[in-house]
């Protein structure tokens, strides 16, 4: 799905009054473009909602230029949690990203209709990928998982064009026996305690951004 998104150059007004005009101050950027501009807040909420940090939003420029870009980061106000100023990346030809991807748990395993229980060690998987060929979720089927089975990161099937970059090795579901199921809650339990809502909402590096 094609993402679009009207955007004006910005000279000199100031960000405060583009806020109470219902305009978001923001910049297009990467190593060889660094320009100050604005978009419609409700245009980009829209937007956003949609294509997140994973997809790329084409901005139409004042001027007629149309380019691909792709969320860097967006700051949000601590007190309204409405966003306040957007960095978007300008993409190049050619140019891969780094990013994660959300993993979408599908089938009953063998193993919980035994008693067991299925123990989901990661939600996203970190891949290189060109932006048109970003994925919206990999699909994880654990249907065949038996007590004490594992899945693996390079069990699965990826989509065509996209590079693995997470550690092959890492456990991505397992089915733990009955006995275990105590402990597991203990485990999920202590995580969310040290779990916090983001400031600023960010996405992984370019290979451009990197070598900056």
């Amino acid at each position: 799905m094609e993402y679009k998104l009207k955007a004006y150059y910005r000279e000199s007004e100031k960000p405060q009054v583009l806020r109470r005009e219902g305009k978001l101050p923001g910049i297009m950027y990467n190593k060889n473009v660094n320009r100050k501009l604005y978009v419609g807040l409700g245009e980009f909420d829209k937007v956003f909602r949609k294509a997140g940090v994973h997809h790329v939003i084409t901005l139409e420029l004042e001027d007629g230029e149309t380019v691909d870009t792709v969320v860097r980061a967006v700051q949000l106000n601590k007190r309204r949690r409405r966003p306040e100023h957007v960095d978007f990346y300008v993409l190049t030809k050619g140019q891969t990203l780094d990013m994660y991807v959300t993993l979408k748990f599908v089938g009953e395993p063998k193993g919980v209709k035994l008693g067991g229980v299925l123990s989901t060690e990661l939600t996203d998987l970190e891949v290189r990928v060109l932006p048109r060929n970003i994925p919206d979720h990999i699909e994880v089927d654990v249907s065949d998982l038996d007590i004490g089975d594992a899945l693996h990161a390079s069990d699965l099937d990826l989509p065509e064009g996209v590079e693995l970059l997470t550690d092959p090795e890492a456990v991505i579901a397992a089915v733990v026996p009955p006995e275990d199921v105590e402990k597991l809650e203990a485990e999920e339990a202590e995580a969310e305690e040290f779990e916090a809502e983001p400031e600023v909402i960010k996405r992984g590096k370019t290979e451009e951004e990197e070598e900056e």
